[in-house]
């Protein structure tokens, strides 16, 4: 502690406090000083720290604290809401002007205004690079604005035609997105990635051989190349629908006038009847087999019976029988038509047994 500091403190403590308000103000003092020793000035936090403190009474830690700052000054600039912080922690008038006059030493220098740098001009990368950012936002206008003007520095650079043409196929501009790749392709002909877009050009357009064609060149640029192959397998199965759908269809078959149902007998008849055996032929000894030649409608009734072998006496007998029966419609494709069968009648003096 300074020997000056010291003799102030001497000739002050007998004036102003009792013996028992000695300690304390001695114990502030001692830490003022302590500041002047660490600190060559005064922080807001000590000004603070001693305007809080509870060892001597409000007016003296003011001037304490204001002579401190006059002598030391303080580490911060000034400004309102500090001064309000100050008082609001008990800071009176004279600590306050002492602080306010300390701390407009502190004001910082107006900043300097820097000199610009020239900027380069913009090349290639610069507009590839901004329209790249410009794609993945979504903000297609300007990515192909700048597309275009990094291909106007560079005109031979196959990826920048890639990315404008996958631009264009975004907005659904496919003409020119086609005309892209295709340049593309003429730069960079082993691509794998350029003949893969331009297929999704070419199917958006509808042109499903030349998209399939495309892809299939990305898949043998590139065996890795799984976009491609998905499509490959895609367009191949959608071709091969259109093929089927395209296939004529066979033409249905006619069918015939009649259907030859062969014998007809009890196992397709709907009702067989029984000839009459006429007496006159009994008496005669007359018997045999006669077979009748019939057709059917479409709902299996006789339309028509004809004898063609056996007794004349007999035959008109098995006629007849013939066409009191019926039988089941004879079914072609599904469908009943028309039949023709022969059936069998076995005339016979002999009682069956």
């Amino acid at each position: 502690m300074s020997s000056r500091l010291l003799t102030r403190m001497n000739a002050f403590l007998p004036r102003v406090f009792s013996a028992k308000f000695a300690a304390p103000l001695l114990m502030l003092c001692i830490s003022v000083a302590a500041w002047s020793q660490t600190s060559p000035q005064l922080s807001l936090a000590d000004l603070l720290v001693g305007l809080r403190s509870k060892k001597v009474s409000i007016e003296e830690k003011n001037r304490i604290l204001a002579d401190a700052v006059r002598t030391r000054g303080v580490t911060f600039a000034y400004s309102e809401d500090i001064e309000k912080e100050l008082a609001t922690t008990g800071a009176d008038a004279n600590l306050l002007m002492a602080v306010r006059l300390k701390a407009a030493a502190n004001k910082p220098p107006a900043p300097v205004k820097p000199v610009p740098t020239p900027t380069p001009a913009p090349d290639f990368t610069f507009y590839k690079v901004r329209a790249d950012a410009s794609a993945g936002k979504g903000d297609f206008s300007n990515a192909l604005a700048d597309y275009t003007k990094s291909l106007e520095l560079k005109a031979d650079n196959a990826a920048a035609y890639l990315s404008r043409g996958q631009t264009y196929l975004g907005i659904k501009e496919f003409e020119k997105a086609l005309a892209d790749f295709d340049k593309a392709a003429e730069l960079s002909p082993k691509d794998s990635m350029i003949w893969f877009n331009r297929g999704v050009a070419y199917e958006k357009l509808n042109d499903q051989k030349k998209a399939l064609a495309d892809y299939q060149k990305a898949v043998d640029l590139d065996a890795g190349n799984e976009s491609a192959k998905v499509s490959v397998k895609r367009i191949q199965d959608d071709l091969a629908k259109l093929a089927a759908k395209a296939k004529p269809a066979p033409e249905p078959v006619k069918p015939p006038e009649f259907l030859n149902m062969g014998t007809l007998s009890s196992v397709n008849a709907v009702k067989m009847t029984v000839p009459i055996y006429s007496p006159l032929a009994q008496k005669a000894n007359i018997e045999g087999k006669v077979e009748v030649e019939v057709e059917l409608d479409a709902e299996g009734n006789v339309v028509s019976a004809k004898a063609t072998t056996g007794h004349q006496m007999l035959k008109s007998s098995a006629e007849d029988a013939a066409r009191r029966s019926k039988f089941k419609p004879a079914i072609f494709n599904g469908q009943p038509i028309k039949g023709k069968g022969v059936i069998l009648y076995n005339f016979s003096l002999r009682p069956i047994r």
